[in-house]
């Protein structure tokens, strides 16, 4: 009611104005609308149609900027719900990638793409759910088509030299991953192109990159290990003989005397020179720095043991020393692996009471390191107690020990069977066996 009083009163202070205005306004006018078109009337009159075409011109110029404004305003609005949905397939597309639900998140980059073929994100990641579900030819060619439809970006090259490389195609990959070098050279890209040349046995051009990471003022235990192999496989390849190539790897070994492969090349040199002396002593440095790698002190003792050179009792007493090296500093499941090196060196040797020492001491050893023998170390103890009943021809507890070992292996019907009863087994006399 307020409301429409409000607009009787200012109808009503409208209409005064005008008539006010023509009557102060009441001398004659005359306006000339055309050669023969004119038109008389009070001056007050004039002045107010001349007023009201006025608001009249200005209402309709701004109805039609408010309507540009308003078909601009819907323009804005349709564009800004096309990209809360396009960023909503994205976070959708992203969330299945994380659950692992690779077949869908391709599907939903694919929508992608429809609406943004430009979008090269989107490809990036419609290349990775393709790799994942083990297509990677197929996510190699979505990047090729996005290099060829747009400028590449550093992550389309990153990731097109990674699936190259999948896929076996190094010379692709480096290629890829110069274009990134030659735009701003960085870590990542200079390390992958050097590890790519070192596979495909191009040293010098993946000592080039390495120089690059010097450049750079990169620098690390792992850079520096790069760069020591890097130049051990220059050495291999480049030289002239194995008298040349041993007294390269002398010097290098001197520089470097914590790179294993280089020592461990050696010593087959030494050895092939007849110097087992000096053989043994660069694996036991192997060992040494393998960080428990008992195959490197499995290297040692058999390397005694299978010497021709020297009496055995001295080569045996070499290789014993060899296999109690690796358990010092052992712990653990290790500790037990050692062990039974130590054992089966023994049992080569012919200390046989130490084996049996080693032997009965096993499950002790066990229950300090790992509460327990595990499955499979309790068949190989069992096997090395074998060996042991068998030197000393002991075959009736041999038998048995051997149908314990069998019966682990066997299902229960087959178990009970190795297990049940038999005849006791007439051992051999030790004098009459003997020849």
């Amino acid at each position: 009611m307020l409301k429409q009083f409000n607009r009787f009163l200012i109808l009503a202070i409208l209409i005064s104005i005008a008539l006010y205005i023509t009557l102060t306004n009441s001398d004659q006018a005359t306006i000339k609308i055309g050669p023969s078109i004119s038109l008389t009337t009070y001056a007050g009159v004039i002045y107010m149609g001349v007023f009201a075409l006025g608001c009249v011109a200005a209402s309709i110029v701004a109805l039609f900027f408010g309507f540009k404004g308003y078909l601009r305003e819907r323009k804005l609005l349709a564009a800004e719900r096309s990209r809360q949905h396009f960023l909503h397939l994205f976070e959708k597309a992203r969330n299945l990638m994380a659950g692992g639900d690779w077949a869908a998140a391709r599907d939903l980059w694919e929508q992608v793409i429809h609406r943004d073929p430009e979008n090269v994100i989107a490809r990036v990641e419609l290349s990775r759910s393709l790799q994942a579900l083990g297509d990677s030819h197929e996510a190699l060619r979505v990047l090729d088509a996005t290099r060829a439809s747009s400028r590449s970006s550093a992550e389309v090259l990153f990731r097109a030299a990674e699936l190259n490389r999948e896929l076996g195609n190094n010379t692709a990959a480096t290629d890829n991953l110069g274009l990134i070098i030659t735009d701003a050279p960085g870590r990542k890209a200079l390390e992958l192109a050097r590890d790519i040349c070192a596979d495909m046995g191009k040293v010098n051009e993946a000592i080039v990159f390495q120089d690059e990471l010097d450049k750079i003022g990169y620098d690390s235990e792992e850079y520096l290990e790069a760069r020591r192999r890097l130049r051990f496989a220059q050495i291999t390849q480049g030289s002239q003989g194995d008298t040349a190539l041993r007294e390269e790897l002398l010097t290098f070994v001197k520089r470097n005397p914590t790179f294993a492969p280089a020592m461990e090349k050696l010593a087959e040199l030494e050895l092939a020179r007849g110097h087992v002396e000096e053989s043994a002593e660069l694996l036991m440095k192997v060992a040494k720095v393998s960080n428990g790698d008992l195959a490197k002190w499995r290297a040692v003792s058999e390397l005694w043991l299978n010497s021709v050179q020297g009496d055995f009792a001295r080569r045996s007493s070499r290789a014993i020393a060899a296999a109690r090296s690796a358990t010092q500093g052992a712990s653990g499941r290790p500790r037990l692996e050692a062990e039974l090196l130590v054992i089966e060196t023994l049992l080569q040797a012919n200390v046989f009471s130490d084996v049996e020492k080693s032997l009965d001491n096993f499950t002790t050893l066990a229950e300090r390191e790992t509460n327990g023998i595990p499955t499979d170390i309790a068949q190989k103890l069992l096997i090395q107690r074998g060996h042991y009943l068998a030197q000393m021809g002991k075959a009736g507890e041999t038998a048995v020990l051997w149908q314990e070992l069998a019966g682990q292996a066997l299902p229960n019907t087959a178990r009970r069977n190795a297990q049940a009863p038999r005849e006791k087994v007439i051992e051999p006399s030790p004098i009459l066996s003997t020849p």
